[in-house]
């Protein structure tokens, strides 16, 4: 007795102690037919499936020309055997067995499908005879007579020499196609069996004419297209509906004898030749959209090769048989055909076909005297294709994401399939079905994920705008300022978004002035003061400037610029001044003031003396508010500037405050003493004037807004011309309400307005409150099946802890296509432990000790006790 673990494996054998010898037959044995025949013979597949492992069996003439040494003395026969792959035993059941007649025997056989659902319930047998002879047989009533009816509907002489090949039409059941040693290719119309008629390809195509057609096959598409080829390495496409030859071609490498041609099943212009050279054995792939050279070539076989055969249930598989012994399954891979798998043979196969019905057996008829099943399911290869047999019919599973996937197979009706017409092929369906968490967000996210990825985002804010209402709106107001975040020069066109309008403002002028501004002022007209100027500098230039007279005129120039625009500013105020003074006066028939008595006096014998702070002192004392901002225009900067200042205190107006602030560049002041009422206002004028400054700007008027008058909807505006991304995001966050009743769709406007702002102000810094909207809108998409929208979003965000499974979810549930988008793969969120099972040596038994008188085979007290059932090695 003893215990055995649950993890130990009893091999009948020896494996790994086995011979190098013995693993080879072990190979053998496994890779052994599945059934065979003793019979030299051309097979031709029942292509009812009425009998799906029925198969006709010709006695071949290879065996009588004796080309391995096939025994010419049998009799010529036709036999219909069965097989069952249940039974055990490799031995085929002989159906019936019938003789030809004269005793001739078989080149090719081919079994059609004509009749089958009338007078013929396994189809017509068509067997190309020596002496030129082509017969058709009835196989369902040699089957039911067991042979004692012969079964022989019409036997027609079609070739002066021998017939190399026949071969019923698959899609027209009706045509057989046969070819022979005389160089000739003809068409029989087995509608009426017992009347057949003739038919050539072609009325004078001589292509073949001097060498021996040794294969036909008809187009699996296309079902007037037939082609065959020659001993002399020729292959010719022929057109039955134009009665003519329609190309033909040879191999570059100026091979012969082409033994076999068959055509790809799936797609029409493509075809494999195979040649029976023992020097260059080759099977070559041809597309008839450019005969010059073959698309793909293979060498596998290194003696000649003797028949091809196409998969139709996989057209990526092809057959291949030859005299060096070898039957090679071949893979129609993008890169060329590679081996799928290699069916060991003894002796030289002259031609293999598949099964119509069974998609991975196969026949393989050799010269000594055996036609063999297999199948490449028992076949070992180093190809990692699945062949398309494997494919379950159908089926279902759910995925991450709210995804199903469905799939099958569909088949064509076959009562809308008209008489005389192949039946559609067999098409498959696959559904893909989302059932989402949120439905109702599904259609928006869609759609504003098209705008993301065609990188159209400024248009999606004008298309929010219309949505909104247009102009007028707190939101397209919004919408409105996020749009101008992706111009360089948007803050040009904030005053008028706030109804600053520049034109509307210009043609109210204009209408007031009666004139265009800028026309009305004392002086030439601006056009032709300008050119004056421009002449008087154009011939005033003077000398070239050396390098350092150059960086002191530019010093110079600076300082002038600076006190022409102090000027300018002066004399701007003092005609505002002047034009308020004037607007205030009562109106006087004297266009003149008496300057010569009085404060009047004064002001002239200050200006006189040259001492214009007096003057200019005298003027606001009197009240001359322009005469004194005039006379300290022309005093020099640091006057003007005093005067300039007095004056604003006088008046006390907030808009000339205002307009102070501006000339002096103080929009700090500005914005600080702003009306919060006229926050508009405000906007825009440091908009218009601010420069470098109005980011910051924009962010103390929102702060104000937020803080002293608690307005955030217009602070959150004053956020965005800010580019201030963190605090206009949590107003946003605070105030977002449910629209339409769903939670839901108000995260989703959230997320929408934070994308565009994020993408406008390019903010790539961590915001926690941020990240937490985005990931828990990931979330909604991704349970919605919008896998690729919930990545693009998370790619917005740090990598953190939050999000770390959801991105991990999303990249693996498709790392192709994740990867050629999103790049790298991202971090695993999980700590790996590396788990091992550590081997502990047991603890070594204690010595041995004498054992006690009256304890006969037992320890001695004290001593470890030995378990009951151990096993030792």
């Amino acid at each position: 007795d003893f215990v055995l673990s649950p993890c130990w494996v009893f091999f009948p054998f020896d494996v790994l102690g086995a011979s190098r010898a013995e693993l080879s037959g072990l190979r053998v044995a496994m890779s052994q037919p599945l059934k065979q025949c003793p019979r030299t013979a051309t097979v031709a597949w029942c292509s009812a499936e009425a009998a799906p492992t029925m198969m006709a069996l010709g006695s071949s003439a290879s065996s009588a020309a004796g080309i391995v040494g096939g025994d010419a003395s049998t009799e010529a026969t036709l036999d219909l055997v069965s097989f069952d792959l249940a039974r055990p035993g490799q031995d085929m059941e002989v159906v019936a067995s019938i003789r030809t007649e004269g005793g001739r025997r078989f080149s090719s056989i081919s079994w059609g499908s004509l009749g089958t659902d009338g007078p013929f319930p396994y189809g017509l047998l068509a067997g190309g005879l020596q002496g030129g002879a082509v017969s058709l047989w009835n196989p369902y009533q040699i089957v039911n007579s067991r042979g004692a009816d012969s079964g022989l509907v019409h036997t027609v002489q079609v070739h002066q020499g021998n017939v190399n090949c026949v071969e019923f039409h698959p899609l027209k059941p009706s045509l057989v196609a046969s070819c022979g040693s005389d160089g000739e290719v003809n068409i029989l119309n087995v509608e009426s069996p017992t009347q057949p008629d003739l038919y050539k390809p072609s009325t004078g195509a001589k292509t073949h004419e001097g060498s021996e057609v040794l294969s036909c096959a008809w187009n699996r598409k296309v079902p007037h297209i037939l082609g065959s080829c020659s001993n002399k390495g020729t292959t010719v496409v022929w057109d039955l509906k134009q009665k003519r030859e329609v190309i033909s071609f040879q191999d570059p490498a100026n091979r012969l004898r082409c033994s076999d041609v068959a055509w790809n099943p799936e797609k029409p212009t493509q075809l494999v030749v195979a040649y029976d050279d023992d020097r260059q054995p080759s099977m070559q792939m041809w597309d008839l959209r450019n005969v010059k050279y073959p698309f793909k070539e293979t060498a596998g076989h290194s003696k000649g090769i003797l028949g091809i055969s196409w998969n139709v249930m996989d057209p990526n598989l092809i057959l291949s048989c030859g005299k060096d012994n070898r039957v090679i399954c071949w893979f129609n891979g993008s890169m060329g055909l590679e081996s799928f798998c290699e069916v060991p043979t003894t002796q030289a196969n002259f031609e293999v076909k598949w099964s119509p019905h069974k998609p991975s057996l196969l026949s393989a008829a050799s010269f000594n005297g055996m036609v063999s099943l297999h199948s490449v399911q028992t076949q070992q290869g180093s190809s990692k294709y699945c062949p398309s047999w494997y494919k379950r019919p159908c089926g279902v599973s759910f995925g991450f994401g709210g995804t199903m996937l469905s799939y099958g197979v569909k088949k064509a009706a076959e009562s809308v399939v008209p008489s005389g017409q192949a039946a559609a092929p067999t098409s498959s369906w696959c559904h893909s079905l989302v059932v989402p968490n949120e439905p109702e967000v599904v259609a928006t996210a869609d759609l504003f994920e098209q705008w993301r990825a065609e990188s159209r985002l400024q248009e999606f804010c004008h298309e929010k705008t219309r949505r909104a209402g247009g102009a007028g709106s707190h939101e397209s107001l919004m919408w409105d300022l996020m749009g101008l975040q992706f111009e360089d020069q948007g803050r040009m066109r904030v005053p008028a978004l706030l109804g600053f309008d520049h034109d509307r403002i210009l043609q109210e002028a204009e209408r007031f002035l009666g004139k265009k501004p800028g026309t009305t002022l004392n002086g030439p007209p601006p056009e032709d003061q300008q050119m004056e100027t421009q002449s008087s500098a154009a011939k005033n230039l003077g000398p070239e400037l050396r390098e350092q007279e150059a960086d002191d005129f530019f010093k110079s120039l600076a300082e002038s610029t600076e006190q022409q625009k102090a000027a300018e500013a002066a004399a701007a105020m003092a005609a505002a001044v002047a034009a308020e003074t004037a607007s205030l006066q009562p109106a006087s028939d004297e266009k003149s003031t008496d300057w010569g008595a009085g404060p009047e006096l004064l002001i002239k014998q200050s200006l006189l003396v040259g001492n214009l702070t007096a003057a200019v002192e005298c003027c606001f004392k009197s009240g001359r508010m322009a005469e004194a901002l005039l006379l300290a225009s022309g005093g020099g900067t640091e006057l003007w500037t005093r005067a300039r200042d007095e004056y604003l205190r006088l008046q006390g107006d907030a808009f000339l405050s205002t307009v102070g602030n501006i000339m002096t560049n103080d929009f700090d002041k500005l914005v600080s003493s702003s009306n919060l009422d006229s926050w508009m206002e405000t906007l825009a004028i440091i908009a218009t004037y601010a420069g470098d400054h109005y980011p910051r700007l924009c962010e103390h008027l929102g702060e104000r807004l937020e803080k002293e008058k608690f307005d955030i909807r217009s602070a959150v505006i004053c956020y965005i011309c800010a580019k201030n991304f963190p605090k206009t995001v949590t107003i946003w966050a605070n105030t977002h309400v449910a629209s339409m009743g769903s939670k839901k769709l108000a995260l989703q406007d959230l997320v929408e307005k934070m994308a565009v702002l994020q993408e406008a102000t390019k903010f790539n810094q961590a915001d926690a409150l941020f990240n937490a909207k985005l990931t828990q809108y990931a979330e909604i998409l991704a349970n919605s099946g919008r896998l690729t929208a919930a990545m693009r979003y998370l790619c917005l965000l740090r990598e953190d802890a939050s999000s770390a499974i959801l991105r991990d979810r999303i990249y693996n549930s498709a790392p192709m296509q994740m990867s050629q988008m999103f790049g790298r793969q991202p971090q695993f969120p999980f700590e790996q432990t590396d788990v091992r099972i550590l081997y502990q040596a047991p603890p070594q038994a204690a010595p041995q000790q004498q054992q006690q008188p009256g304890y006969p085979g037992m320890a001695a007290p004290g001593a470890p006790q030995r378990p009951a059932h151990a096993m030792h090695p």
